[in-house]
């Protein structure tokens, strides 16, 4: 079964993924050979790469994951619903037909992590589509559903005493740099800040950039010491352009959009060329920002990635800044992803880039970016907000 489709996954991981030469070994040893539900099973092969960035994606699949789950000595915990018959801190004892110790033994890839208290459920509930709770009911987890388990909407408001900022990603380049524009008073006035970054899914980093000139002090330089490999295949240049155009078009004028036309440019310059090492990503960066005698905590947590893992990464650089909760999903070894077509049904998320620090023994790769302050969950977080009132008292409020 699959055949073509497995024919095509195997040459994009050689020709395509920029991680091939890093991770052949591993690429070589992944078992396609019994694939009976493609999601699942290529996930479960995918996954021993340690890669977030490179996965199967379900173009047909309509539903929604209901729940966000956590788990803690064995036992897993409903952190978040949009179910309508699932409520927050609900205990799962079963999914499918098995306890949730039988399942950390059955299916680790799936789970992703090795690390207990940092594993993924979402895959695992596709794969038994069921949950058993504590009252003995036993509900579908993937729903039907308008409503969204991620926040949608970005923030910045005053809350009298703090100035309020939640960022859930970083995809509206526009509408978050609008917002930013909009607040531009109360950013520059503001003395104290909460940040909240947890779950953030990622984006573009040129999102947040209009942000950190209220973050940092003036003239603060920031070191790179690493650059990026590109690989510039000609599928991946003919994608990106052609992305990179649209959002041009909507786009006002400004740094952010002559950032976009050199991404573009250096792409078309690079088309079809392959790995391409750059040097000049590492150059410092100074940021000209007017932030004076401030207060910043960040919230994180270890769902927020990609961008987000950027963006913990920058703002812990600030003088002003300290972050708090637990390490970020560590997704930026690889990243600049493009999509492959696999059939109607699937395509594959790739990663483009390489960041050349790995050369130095420099990774993210599953330990993310690790916050000032280590908050670990509890189950007490089921009841109560616990990194958000640590923040406040952290401001004295």
């Amino acid at each position: 079964m699959f055949t073509e489709e497995l024919k095509l996954l195997e040459q994009y991981l050689k020709e395509e993924y920029v991680a091939y030469e890093d991770k052949k070994d591993i690429i070589n040893q992944l078992d396609f050979s019994n694939v009976e539900d493609f999601f699942i099973d290529v996930t479960a092969q995918l996954n021993k790469l340690h890669d977030p960035h490179l996965r199967v994606i379900d173009k047909l699949n309509k539903t929604k994951v209901s729940i966000l789950c956590k788990n803690i000595d064995n036992r897993l915990f409903v952190e978040k619903s949009i179910h309508p018959e699932i409520s927050n801190g609900a205990e799962i004892i079963k999914v499918g037909a098995y306890t949730i110790s039988e399942i950390i033994k059955r299916d680790p890839h799936l789970l992703f992590d090795p690390r207990p208290e940092r594993y993924e459920w979402h895959n695992v509930f596709r794969k038994y589509k069921t949950v058993t709770l504590k009252s003995g009911e036993e509900k579908t987890v993937f729903i039907d559903t308008e409503k969204e388990l991620y926040d949608q909407d970005y923030i910045i408001e005053d809350r009298n005493d703090y100035c309020f900022i939640r960022l859930p990603d970083f995809r509206n380049v526009n509408a978050l740099h609008e917002l930013i524009k909009e607040n531009h008073d109360l950013l520059k006035t503001s003395k104290k800040f909460i940040i909240d970054a947890r779950d953030n899914r990622g984006g573009s980093d040129f999102a947040y950039f209009p942000l950190l000139e209220y973050i940092f002090p003036p003239n603060y330089k920031i070191d790179y010491p690493y650059g990026l490999t590109f690989n510039y295949t000609k599928k991946y240049c003919e994608q990106m352009i052609q992305k990179v155009d649209k959002d041009l078009a909507v786009m006002d004028e400004g740094e952010t959009k002559e950032a976009f036309k050199a991404y573009r440019d250096r792409m078309k310059a690079h088309y079809g060329e392959g790995l391409v090492r750059f040097s000049d990503d590492n150059d410092p960066i100074v940021l000209d920002g007017i932030a004076k005698d401030i207060q910043v905590i960040v919230l994180a947590n270890e769902r927020c990635g990609s961008s987000g893992d950027n963006f913990v990464s920058t703002v812990k650089e600030s003088p002003f800044v300290t972050v708090i909760g637990r390490a970020t999903k560590g997704m930026n070894d690889y990243a600049n992803c493009g999509y492959l077509y696999l059939n109607e049904q699937f395509d594959l998320l790739n990663p483009y880039s390489r960041y050349n620090g790995l050369d130095f023994g420099e990774s993210m790769a599953l330990v993310g970016i690790k916050p000032d302050i280590e908050v670990q969950w509890t189950t007490e977080d089921l009841k109560r907000d616990v990194l958000m009132e640590k923040a406040k008292a952290m401001l004295g409020l």
